[in-house]
């Protein structure tokens, strides 16, 4: 059935792949990519991305859980896919079965991953994370050695790779990210030095991968870049990525305000004057951030159009000054329009957030449609 969604986002697979490019250029050679694909694919979706990225060469694809990994296999997609976030007891068979990568940080969940594989005559594939200074999950680093030490006589356990993660690698010439790398590299000396094998090493995200080549060891984890948004101030960098995402709505209402008048919960606008209003169909319900009420601009036909009052659930009342606008007209949320353009950065920055959460904040009853080459 056709959607009858008002609102959707425009995919461009191309773009994605454009990305990937772009990326590859700036790593070394032998170095392999996962596509992070956690979170619908930074809400972009998650099978057609995965198809997209596994027909680009991708070494290893990334999601947050073993849900997503599953949702990946019942698509048809075989390739490798890497747990990044250590599953709670009750899905860690699901992920073996699955034959899912599992990102551990723990010597239980090792030593029960490795009885759940030994039951089904399966070997696992594990990556062990390390705690270089990020504080969330990861063996601690001056403990790590002994640990993988004994990860390593856990039957039916492979230990794959090693990683780490940077909490501030958008900063460039950090001292704390540095000393992390140095770190994670004389950590990796040890485990060679101790005989502890593993196949590959991986800490650089999308920031990494720029502000420090020296982090990219032989694997790297890129996902904010790869949809075409740079996570740091030095965008013009990487001014060679495209966005992957284009966000657009209609006009399903166009009416006069008298002078006045207040718009929308908590009357936070007033109109100063007679107000041309275009009413839109999308709201925080779709992932629109209410603290873009009275901050934003939509384009239509070319021009800014300044959201008035609070962002609804459902709707958003937009100023269209002198315009000419009728109900049925494309209003570009997140796009260029003529010579006009709203990024996600710039929505981040209205909203006092970032770029991830606008985007994985696009809700399920925005309809995706997807241009460019599939998988």
């Amino acid at each position: 059935m056709t959607s009858l969604s008002p609102s959707q986002v425009i995919i461009d697979l191309d773009a994605y792949a454009h990305n990937l490019g772009v990326l590859r250029g700036v790593i070394p050679s032998e170095c392999g990519m996962i596509a992070v694909l956690k979170a619908n694919a930074y809400g972009h979706g998650l099978v057609p991305i995965a198809k997209r990225a596994i027909a680009e060469g991708v070494a290893m694809l990334g999601v947050a859980t073993v849900e997503e990994g599953v949702t990946l296999r019942e698509a048809g997609v075989q390739a490798p896919i890497l747990v990044l976030v250590q599953p709670l007891a009750e899905a860690m068979s699901v992920a073996v079965e699955n034959h899912l990568r599992v990102m551990v940080s723990d010597v239980q969940v090792a030593e029960q991953l490795g009885e759940i594989a030994r039951r089904v005559n399966e070997v696992v594939a594990i990556h062990c994370k390390v705690d270089s200074g990020m504080g969330r999950q990861g063996f601690e680093i001056d403990q790590a050695v002994r640990r993988l030490q004994y990860l390593t006589r856990i039957s039916n356990v492979d230990i794959e790779g090693i990683a780490t993660h940077f909490p501030v690698a958008d900063l460039k010439d950090d001292p704390f990210t540095n000393n992390q790398i140095k770190s994670f590299r004389y950590f990796l000396k040890q485990l060679d030095k101790g005989g502890i094998p593993y196949e590959m090493a991986h800490a650089a995200n999308s920031a990494a991968i720029l502000n420090y080549p020296g982090s990219t060891f032989n694997m790297v984890r890129p996902g904010l870049a790869t949809y075409g948004v740079w996570p740091t101030a030095t965008t013009t960098q990487m001014s060679q990525l495209k966005p992957v995402m284009r966000w657009e709505t209609k006009v399903v209402l166009v009416k006069e305000l008298e002078p006045g008048s207040s718009v929308g919960y908590g009357r936070t606008y007033t109109t100063p004057a007679r107000m041309r209003a275009a009413i839109l169909p999308v709201g925080y319900a779709d992932g629109y951030k209410l603290a873009l009420s009275n901050r934003a601009d939509v384009l239509i036909r070319g021009k800014r159009c300044p959201v008035r009052g609070s962002v609804c659930m459902d709707q958003i009342v937009v100023d269209v000054g002198h315009m000419d606008v009728v109900a049925d007209d494309v209003a570009t949320l997140i796009g260029t329009d003529g010579n006009e353009t709203i990024t996600v950065e710039e929505l981040a920055r209205h909203a006092q957030s970032i770029p991830y959460d606008i985007l994985v904040g696009v809700g399920p009853r925005v309809n995706r449609k997807y241009i460019g080459k599939t998988g």
